[in-house]
């Protein structure tokens, strides 16, 4: 977990913001903007349209020296339920249909300019729309563009990295900003992650994204099947999604002679994260408003009333109880913001 900082001098917060930022709103609930439900108040908080409101938000922010923060659809995110004193920026905004324009680069494949604010349903859809393959497997994914570019977001063996071409980015180097443009190998993608997530002085503001013509009749059956599925397996209610990864590494040689179940998986490469939790006899678990769900073990539900806190001490109980019975340590997907 990485704290915010809040080492700032300023003598009078209120006329700076007012001043650069004149739309910024005041002591915003921040769980109204957060897929778990949970979340503190910001003292200042801006919601970022498109790529320029977002870019110019940002530079108000440096040129007011205030400290800022910056989500999108906040839907892998676990937010701090404490107070921010600076400014919150939301990079989300619903783009018109005309904003999908598709450039034919090379026979069959297309280059869709998005900014990261674009719903990722909305990129989904459209490409789908389109007859352009490569996103099929994100339908029913919450979030941003952004996000999902930042986390790697990913199903059914498919993730972000495999469509993206080039990012967009904004850099924070001594409280200034600079453009600057990352190729996919820049972004040094991994599973569910990326430098962007690495690097909180890089901020994702577009990205290229790649895709290639299909059959529009197999492409629409395809989402069809995807959501479906992702409707009948995830818990309904508020959530962040996948709470861990699914484990990768080694597991010790004892531990699957112990718990033989395992030997399934491990063949594969891949412990999926839900066993483990389900297997520990933890679903159902809870502590004030949080809840393992029962559906999916890999999901903290908030009932309607849990903290920040409750959500957390479920997750250490997780991985203490993971670790103690197959020593295996899980790591979180979701990320924090703490302040």
């Amino acid at each position: 977990m990485q704290k915010i900082n809040k080492q700032y001098k300023l003598l009078n917060m209120d006329t700076e913001i007012k001043k650069y930022l004149p739309r910024a709103e005041e002591n915003v609930n921040l769980a109204n903007y957060s897929t778990f439900g949970i979340g503190g108040t910001a003292r200042y908080f801006f919601n970022a349209k498109n790529k320029n409101e977002f870019k110019g938000a940002i530079n108000a922010a440096l040129a007011a020296k205030i400290p800022f923060l910056i989500f999108g659809g906040a839907s892998n995110t676990l937010i701090s339920d404490g107070n921010f004193p600076g400014l919150v920026i939301v990079i989300k905004g619903m783009p018109e249909e005309k904003d999908f324009a598709p450039i034919e680069t090379e026979k069959d494949c297309f280059i869709v300019e998005a900014d990261a604010g674009w719903p990722l349903f909305f990129l989904t859809q459209s490409a789908g729309n389109n007859a352009l393959s490569g996103m099929e497997w994100a339908i029913g994914i919450p979030g941003t563009v952004g996000g999902a570019i930042n986390g790697n977001a990913g199903a059914y063996g498919e993730e972000m990295g495999n469509v993206v071409e080039e990012v967009e980015v904004m850099k924070i180097i001594n409280g200034k900003s600079e453009e600057k443009k990352f190729s996919k190998a820049d972004c040094e993608f991994g599973y569910r992650t990326s430098i962007f997530k690495k690097d909180a002085s890089l901020i994702i503001l577009s990205a290229r994204i790649k895709l290639k013509r299909g059959d529009a009749e197999k492409i629409k059956e395809e989402m069809k099947d995807r959501l479906s599925a992702r409707m009948a397996k995830h818990p309904k209610g508020f959530s962040a999604g996948s709470v861990f990864k699914n484990y990768s590494g080694s597991v010790d040689e004892e531990v699957i002679k112990k718990y033989p179940e395992l030997e399934q998986f491990v063949a594969k490469g891949t412990v999926p994260a839900a066993f483990l939790i389900d297997n520990c006899g933890l679903k159902g678990k809870s502590i004030g408003g949080a809840v393992i769900s029962e559906e999916h073990a890999n999901f903290i539900v908030n009932k309607g009333s849990a903290s920040f806190a409750d959500v957390v001490s479920l997750i250490n109980i997780i991985k203490e109880k993971v670790e103690k019975k197959y020593k295996i340590k899980l790591e979180e997907e979701i990320k924090y913001l703490l302040f």
